[in-house]
């Protein structure tokens, strides 16, 4: 009995560590020119159709050591990117937008569908480039950034993937491994009453 019982908690811990393998991905645009922007460049498509431009921090006073050297750039024309291994969990990215737009935002969608936008106020934003996190934990595989008057910055886009888990086959081999030690127990318990 107590051979099951360790048994069953191994199957189960395994069966819940399954998601475990998630993959993060931070597109920081560095060691890349802007003719090395392609489709497939950090997992993501849409550089070209979106207007997407590499810059350099030289005109910021205080960028952040982690941000590199490198940053892409939006100019006043919306732009679409999309996940090449979507589903993904889109965790966030380094922001600012430069003019004086009412209303400025990036939207989230899955299989075409909007399932989250994040308006933000021009008023409320830091003066230099900061760490805008999605707010959104649900999958997507695209996400849309709107133009502003005078262009919008990005960096250190941060998103992750998860393996996708053959549960069903997982509860078949934990069913089959538990039956095959009931089948032993009793095997076992028959021969000790003869």
């Amino acid at each position: 009995m107590k051979l099951i019982l360790k048994t069953s908690l191994l199957a189960a811990t395994l069966l819940c560590s399954v998601n475990a393998n998630a993959s993060r991905t931070i597109v920081d645009f560095e060691g890349i020119t802007s003719q090395g922007l392609v489709d497939g460049y950090g997992g993501i498509s849409g550089w070209n159709e979106a207007a997407a431009m590499l810059n350099t921090y030289s005109i910021y006073q205080n960028p952040q050591p982690d941000m590199g050297d490198a940053y892409l750039a939006f100019g006043f024309m919306s732009g679409e990117l999309r996940f090449d291994s979507a589903p993904v969990i889109f965790e966030g990215m380094y922001y600012q937008f430069v003019g004086f737009d009412k209303q400025v935002s990036y939207d989230l969608y899955y299989h075409d569908q909007l399932v989250y936008s994040a308006p933000l106020v021009p008023e409320n934003q830091p003066d230099d480039i900061y760490w805008l996190a999605s707010g959104y934990s649900g999958l997507i595989d695209k996400i849309y950034f709107y133009g502003t008057s005078d262009g919008v910055v990005i960096d250190n886009l941060t998103y992750s993937t998860a393996a996708p888990v053959p549960l069903p086959g997982a509860v078949w081999v934990f069913a089959s491994g538990l039956l095959g030690l009931l089948l032993q127990n009793r095997r076992h318990s028959s021969r000790s009453m003869n």
